[in-house]
Formats: C-alpha cells, structure tokens, sequence
C-alpha cells in the first residue's frame, strides 16, 4: 500500500478541488471533521486557576477540583494523541481517493482555455512582448487583453491541477508547469538520427524556461507551437512524460548530438 500524502498536502488539493467548484465527497468531509475532533482534544487547554477561597477548607476543596480538572485535561490531550496519527491517515487517505477524478474534472476547463489562448493568438504579431505591441491597435489591444485573461486562469488551473496530483502519488518533476499541460513525443532511433530534439522538441522547452516572467507570451508561443502535445497530464502522467524527456536526453548523448542547427546548443540538449 503507497504512504498517504500529507495532512498539509491533503489540504491543499481540498482546497484547489473548492476553488474549482468540484465536488468533494462527503467522506473527506467527516474524516476532516474526526481530524479536526482529534486535534481539538489533543489542543485541550488547561482550566483557569480558580480564585484563592476565604478559609482553609474552601481552599483545600478547590485545590482538589482544580487538580482533577488539570489531571482531566493532560489525559484528553494524551488521549487525543493516541489518535492522531490514524486521524490524519484517515483523512489524507479519503484526499488521495479523489485526486484523479479531480484532476480528470479539469480536463475540459483547460481545453475551453487554451483554444481562448489559441483564438487570442491568432490575432496577435508574431513578437507577444507587451512592451513592443501596438496598443493603439484595438484588434491586437482585444486579442492581448482576451489571452492575458485566459492566462491568468490557466495558471491558476495548473496550480490547482498539481495541488491536486500530489496527493495522487504525483511527485512532481523538473519542468512540471510545462509537463503538466504539454506532452513531447516519444524517441525513436530515426527522430533522434535527424536531430528533431534539438531541431524541433528541445526549443519548446528552451522558450518555456525562457518566458517564465511573461506568462501570456509563455502560453501564446506554446498554443502556437505543434511539436508537443497540449493536454493535461493525469496523475503519474508528468513522470511518464519526464521519463520521455530523459529518454531524448540520454538517446541523444549517447548517438552525439548533431550539429546543424543554431537554435539550442549540443549542451543545451543534454541538458533538458
């Protein structure tokens, strides 16, 4: 059986499941509900100290109530300990059920988005650098300002798609925002004698590390692109697809990369 996310972890994907108005099943709302119990019980304070009585007897009575109240107090936390673990078990346990369904549940929303992208795109100049387009332009001023909307919920999307895969056994990898939402092809020995990861995969990638700080020219290069695959990956999927990435890497390096081509060096392919 594979180790259950963390609560925290758990927590996030519940989270992101809420904000993308999905469903979340009303066993991880009692299992929530016993954690937070547990943790309630475990989190008892101790009582206030009563007030100091007039006479000795009155004294020696509240001593002994407020001891028993202490004593109460320290065994409901002690109690509540020999729960938590399970609690918290419980409740990762009832997230990482739903992670793949949620994450499935996104699939549309993130196809509506990046054709938004694409339409966008296709009224926009060949250089998206916000600093260089015609703002005077309403064609491209709508376009841009259509796009940049789409991207802004797009990246949320992501987000909340990988919040949610985490708790799926999804671990995350390198370049996860790009391999979350887009899927080079597989090697073979003739795409890798041609030289097609440098020539035509490896410059996506490049372009993607590139444009980190410009989200809207980021997503506008990649719908525009045809040599990944947009789609959302599954939970597990942005491994397989790293593992395709590493493939290309390791096929490449061991065939010598070719060089006729000046758009990503030799170490630039060995290293993605």
């Amino acid at each position: 059986m594979s180790l259950p996310p963390s609560t925290s972890q758990a927590a996030r994907a519940v989270r992101a499941a809420e904000r993308c108005k999905l469903t979340v099943p009303d066993t991880v709302r009692e299992a929530a509900a016993v954690q937070s119990a547990v943790w309630e019980a475990e989190h008892t304070p101790d009582p206030d100290r009563p007030a100091l009585p007039d006479t000795a007897a009155e004294t020696a009575a509240a001593i002994q109530q407020h001891a028993e109240a202490l004593r109460l107090a320290d065994a409901t936390r002690q109690a509540a300990g020999l729960f938590s673990a399970e609690a918290d078990e419980r409740y990762a346990r009832a997230v990482a059920a739903c992670g793949a369904g949620w994450v499935a549940a996104l699939d549309k929303p993130f196809r509506s988005l990046v054709a938004a992208v694409s339409k966008a795109a296709d009224k926009l100049p060949h250089d998206v650098d916000a600093a260089r387009l015609d703002w005077n332009n309403p064609t491209i001023t709508t376009a841009y300002t259509k796009a940049e909307a789409a991207v802004v919920q797009l990246e949320q999307l992501v987000a909340d798609r990988n919040a949610m895969a985490t708790v799926h056994g999804d671990d995350g990898a390198r370049e996860r925002d790009l391999l979350a939402v887009a899927a080079p092809p597989q090697p073979t020995r003739e795409a890798v004698r041609d030289g097609l990861w440098r020539d035509r995969y490896a410059p996506v990638l490049v372009r993607w590390r590139e444009l980190r700080h410009q989200p809207v020219t980021r997503w506008v290069h990649l719908v525009r692109q045809d040599a990944w695959t947009l789609s959302l990956a599954a939970p597990g999927e942005v491994q397989q697809r790293a593992a395709d990435v590493e493939a290309w890497r390791e096929a490449v390096a061991a065939a010598g990369a070719p060089q006729r081509s000046n758009t990503v060096t030799t170490a630039d392919v060995v290293r993605v």
